[in-house]
């Protein structure tokens, strides 16, 4: 009897530290960074499906002389939760962007303007691509680290930004838009951050603490 009743407060008191540990996890503070609603965080990987050398109709707007136009589809990615690695590059698509690009010149940073959309929220974007020193022992592709600063967005957005881990691939002539270096990740990786109106974001944070 005695065993009987031990077991069964251990049990008991297992249960009670089980159901704490998830209220408390539920009441975190990081879980509350997302509940608030101040900002919408986006992680993607993008594809080129398109390349036109020269400038283009899509470009005309590119506050500078465009020499070359891209279009990117957008693919949600999968991470490891044990260590956030990633484990899956396409999982499915959620959105694409036409990006026209200024020369190349030695030393300076490539500029960039950007128009397209995210989980069907449009955007535009005008920043700069910067070659990084460290480089991939392949000859086949570069590095870069891209920034845009987001305008055009929906009235419940105050503004945001984009910034991505670029590998891009040489393009010759007689290689297609599509082409990717084998066993790596081409184009980008990026994160798009989305900064809510204060009072779109407070009244999503009511939502969300009375849900």
């Amino acid at each position: 009897m005695v065993r009987t009743n031990l077991r069964n407060a251990l049990l008991l008191a297992g249960l009670l530290w089980l159901t704490l540990g998830r209220a408390a996890q539920t009441q975190s503070p990081y879980a509350e960074e997302v509940r608030a609603g101040a900002e919408s965080i986006y992680v993607f990987r993008t594809t080129r499906t398109q390349h036109h050398s020269g400038a283009t109709p899509a470009c005309a707007s590119a506050p500078f002389r465009s020499v070359d136009n891209d279009y990117y589809a957008l693919w949600s990615i999968g991470l490891r939760a044990t260590d956030s690695r990633v484990v899956d590059t396409h999982e499915r698509e959620v959105g694409g962007f036409s990006a026209c690009f200024g020369p190349l010149t030695r030393d300076k940073p490539l500029l960039m303007f950007a128009t397209g959309s995210v989980a069907h929220i449009p955007w535009r974007g005008i920043g700069q691509c910067i070659v990084l020193p460290s480089q991939p022992p392949v000859r086949t592709a570069i590095a870069f680290t891209c920034h845009l600063t987001l305008s055009g967005l929906p009235p419940a957005y105050a503004g945001g930004f984009a910034v991505s881990s670029t590998l891009a691939p040489f393009i010759s002539r007689t290689q297609p838009a599509t082409a990717h270096v084998p066993g790596y990740l081409s184009t980008s990786v990026v994160v798009i951050r989305l900064w809510t109106q204060p009072a779109a974001a407070g009244r999503k944070g009511a939502v969300a603490g009375g849900s």
